[in-house]
């Protein structure tokens, strides 16, 4: 089926779908700027690139596969990124640009936002620590 009537079936009504006021925002897999719109829309477009932190922790990049389509549980290929902000940033671009280029700079944009939280989350870890063993001397 075409992205367009995707689009239109789904457009209504999802579960992904969250209504605030009179704007919408979608919580689906591969929606990179979490609107509700056929654009950044994870579920009616061929071609999906997401951003995500892993259970792990760490952040991966994930592709929707075009020909594994109809089998969920493969159809999206991940790759952990490395903790080099610069190498992480290349791969992403690298990636975008030869898969789905209108999506580059949300996918660049999402992988900056999620690098800078998970920075600011390992610094209060140390924090925490580097307290916790200040008193555990005293």
């Amino acid at each position: 089926m075409s992205s367009e009537l995707i689009w239109n079936v789904i457009r209504g009504n999802n579960a992904f779908k969250i209504t605030r006021g009179k704007t919408s925002f979608s919580s689906e897999a591969g929606n990179l700027r979490n609107k509700h719109s056929s654009k950044y829309s994870g579920l009616a477009n061929r071609k999906v690139v997401d951003v995500n932190v892993n259970a792990a922790g760490a952040i991966e990049l994930s592709a929707k596969r075009t020909k594994k389509a109809a089998n969920p549980a493969a159809s999206f290929g991940r790759v952990q990124l490395s903790k080099n902000y610069r190498s992480s940033a290349k791969a992403i671009r690298t990636l975008t640009t030869g898969y789905a280029p209108e999506l580059r700079a949300a996918a660049l944009a999402r992988y900056h936002r999620l690098n800078k939280t998970a920075k600011a989350a390992n610094m209060l870890k140390a924090r925490a620590a580097k307290k916790a063993a200040k008193t555990a001397a005293n």
